[in-house]
């Protein structure tokens, strides 16, 4: 499957790797696509105006309204930010440091 990345050259995709990229199906885009729920970009053959047709997305305004809605999330949204630990073996080295016994994953537990 194809699988899209930064440095795809057009920001217009198709519902296939559109799906791959927020992780749904290509079905579930379609109907996303038909309820005006993406921004969607239709294209007909001049020729044939009454023809099926292309969709595409536009996943460069996908990715600016995302970082939109982030920008005016209040506080309570960005303190997920708050609950990761990026140093955990730091922390047991400072805590065998300050004379305390490392915790281990799942110490104190009762066995079931």
């Amino acid at each position: 499957m194809a699988e899209v990345t930064d440095s795809t050259s057009s920001k217009l995709v198709t519902p296939e790797l559109f799906a791959d990229y927020i992780g749904k199906t290509p079905s579930a885009i379609r109907k996303m696509a038909a309820a005006n729920k993406l921004p969607v970009i239709r294209m007909k053959d001049p020729a044939n105006p009454d023809g099926q047709g292309e969709i595409y997305i536009h996943k460069g305004e996908w990715d600016a309204f995302a970082d939109h809605l982030v920008s005016i999330a209040g506080p309570e949204w960005h303190a997920w930010k708050d609950r990761l630990m990026t140093s955990g073996p730091a922390i047991a080295a400072k805590r065998t440091q300050e004379g305390k016994t490392p915790r281990t994953r799942g110490a104190g537990r009762k066995a079931a």
